[in-house]
């Protein structure tokens, strides 16, 4: 019972948040060290430890629609955004500050729900 009252209560505060992605700026040449990727695709987050925001750098294999996801712990999605992008460097930021403290991990998908890359961020 507790957990159901727990998945309903994220599930509210999930549904009464606005959009948590927000592109950093799409004519960004020089992607900063700390989020360089090196494969063809993937997805990697600036720093592990968060309070309000997280920037991230989306890498990916086309132009396309992606879905970024964040998962809690017990792998229950928490969010799920659309993302029209294109191929190669995609820098975002992603708003955890309506989050529980606690570890999720954030999920770079093709439209088709096949996973890209993952990354795992601590809300404090």
């Amino acid at each position: 019972m507790k957990k159901l009252l727990v998945i309903l209560i994220l599930g509210f505060i999930s549904a009464c948040t606005h959009d948590i992605l927000e592109p950093i700026d799409l004519n960004v040449v020089d992607v900063p060290e700390s989020l360089k990727i090196d494969d063809i695709s993937g997805l990697k987050t600036e720093s592990t430890i968060v309070s309000n925001e997280v920037r991230i750098n989306a890498k990916l294999p086309y132009t396309g629609t992606y879905r970024i996801k964040i998962r809690d712990i017990e792998n229950e999605m928490i969010s799920q955004e659309k993302l029209n992008a294109e191929e190669g460097d995609n820098l975002l930021k992603v708003y955890v500050s309506t989050l529980p403290k606690s570890s999720y991990t954030i999920e770079l998908a093709e439209d088709n729900h096949t996973i890209i890359g993952r990354g795992v961020i601590v809300v404090q």
